[in-house]
């Protein structure tokens, strides 16, 4: 059979680097969560929480030194942890994200909806707190003295999510 040469499709004009980007972002984060959703679906929330708790604990493995690196990010402290999930998850995935110094060694990093994996928070409690799972290797990774509390999910009802990162002796 002859090959027929034909001209590659193009995107319209009009799609930026940035709008391209954003594209790419969100089509992986739907698929994420239609993933999540489908695991929830054939094998339950336990062993779907334990799937996810093991994929974050192996992501801050693989990403949490090299990104604060790469982020400028040099202490070890709950500032600088805290700090590296600011620049990640909010500067760069795009959450509105702040942290809050409340004490000398504790600070709470705080996201505000819309939930951008979750949007409709129509998954279980348990999927975030096995989410958190990366927060705790963060700390473990960086600084085993500092202590990760979640405080507030948005699937459980509260108006935003909230880890603490507090320095312990």
């Amino acid at each position: 059979m002859a090959e027929v040469k034909r001209e590659q499709p193009q995107l319209p004009d009009g799609w930026s680097e940035l709008r391209k980007a954003k594209a790419s972002a969100n089509t992986g984060w739907a698929y994420y969560r239609d993933l999540v959703k489908l695991l929830h679906k054939e094998i339950g929330e336990e062993k779907t929480a334990n799937i996810l708790s093991k994929l974050m604990e192996a992501n801050a493995r693989k990403y949490v030194k090299s990104s604060m690196e790469m982020f400028g990010i040099k202490g070890n402290d709950a500032w600088s942890l805290a700090s590296y999930f600011k620049l990640a998850t909010g500067d760069i995935i795009g959450y509105k994200a702040e942290l809050i110094q409340e004490g000398p060694k504790k600070v709470a990093y705080r996201l505000y909806p819309p939930c951008l994996w979750f949007p409709d928070l129509d998954i279980p409690a348990s999927f975030c707190e096995a989410e958190d799972s990366f927060e705790l290797e963060a700390a473990r990774i960086i600084n085993p003295k500092i202590k990760v509390t979640s405080t507030s999910l948005m699937t459980r009802g509260d108006p935003y999510c909230e880890v603490v990162f507090e320095e312990v002796d």
